[in-house]
């Protein structure tokens, strides 16, 4: 029992001491103060987009669209592995997530949508940053830890002197804000590990069920009136997401 608590001891030990090691080569220092910058515009513009859309009509078109251009420049420019049957998997993905946006009761609003598709351009900046920079990385682990550990810097910053942040206490509460951290990091954790083994075109379609969930959830648990409507476009989700996983195996 001693030597397997040693063992396991070590074993983080030597972890951690590589990503120390890995974080001081100027290499990963580009590629990640590149990702902070990135990420930061990216949810500044998200804040920003939600102030002329409603988030059912923002958040799949930027979703959807990331998805589209992803592939279309892993395999122009990545050489990836993304045959024709994966890449209209890809495409039927993207298209299950243009149908949730459309809604009879909501306007074509052109700033909503140029905001949406600029959020998606900057989805797909960080989404290959990371997937370049985790498969260069001599460890996984290493990439995503320095990676949110720097990402939070900015964040924190921002919520401190912003006057709708960390000082307007009425709007937050400190265990959702918790729990929707350890969600939120864990869920791209999971992701930017999985592009060291799949192709970043495939994991950032997969990664889209979440939408089919939220679909679920507000169909059978919060009963929300429209939720019917995103029936069927989940069902193409799920059906392109399959296929999707089929080129996998």
């Amino acid at each position: 029992m001693v030597s397997v608590k040693y063992d396991c001891s070590s074993t983080y030990e030597h972890i951690f001491l590589e990503a120390v090691t890995e974080f001081w080569s100027t290499f990963f220092w580009n590629i990640l103060i590149a990702n902070v910058i990135i990420h930061v515009f990216y949810r500044l513009n998200v804040i920003y987009s939600y102030q002329y859309g409603d988030l059912s009509y923002i958040y799949p078109i930027s979703r959807g669209s990331s998805c589209l251009f992803i592939a279309i420049i892993s395999i122009l420019f990545l050489k990836s592995d993304v045959n024709l049957t994966g890449f209209i998997g890809i495409l039927i993905v993207c298209v299950g997530l243009f149908i949730i946006s459309f809604s009879k009761n909501i306007s074509f609003n052109i700033r909503g949508f140029s905001l949406a598709v600029s959020t998606a351009i900057l989805i797909t900046a960080y989404t290959l940053v990371d997937g370049v920079g985790v498969r260069l990385s001599e460890n996984g682990f290493s990439y995503i830890y320095w990676l949110f550990t720097l990402n939070g810097i900015p964040l924190f910053i921002i919520g401190l002197i912003s006057k709708n942040g960390l000082r307007k206490r009425e709007s937050y509460t400190i265990k959702l804000g918790v729990a929707a951290g350890i969600f939120a990091t864990s869920s791209y954790a999971i992701v930017v590990w999985g592009m060291q083994f799949i192709e970043i075109a495939y994991i950032s379609s997969i990664r889209e069920i979440s939408i089919v969930f939220a679909a679920l959830i507000g169909l059978f648990f919060l009963y929300e009136k429209n939720a019917n409507s995103r029936i069927i476009p989940s069902i193409l989700i799920v059906a392109g997401i399959s296929v999707v996983y089929f080129q996998i195996l």
